[in-house]
């Protein structure tokens, strides 16, 4: 059996180091479809990308209100005065 890929970059059922192969030999003797061909950097920027907007538009709602709050601030201490 001659290795082509390492046992690391086969594709498992569960994306762990527990999960169970879903090829091993086809993986190792170099079937694409059986291996993970991306890079963790690849991973992780795609996975930041899902979500960046759900952290923009949070950063957004949170930042009217603190703006809503400074106002009514301002508006009670007027009345006060």
């Amino acid at each position: 059996l001659e290795r082509s890929t390492p046992e690391a970059c086969c594709l498992r059922e569960l994306q762990s180091r527990e999960g169970m192969f879903v090829d091993r030999e086809a993986c190792l003797i170099g079937v694409e479809r059986f291996q993970n061909r991306q890079g963790c950097y690849t991973v992780i920027l795609n996975s930041f990308e899902t979500y960046v907007y759900l952290a923009g538009a949070l950063a957004i709602g949170v930042l009217a209100i603190e703006l809503f709050a400074m106002i009514f601030a301002m508006c009670l201490f007027r009345g006060i005065q």
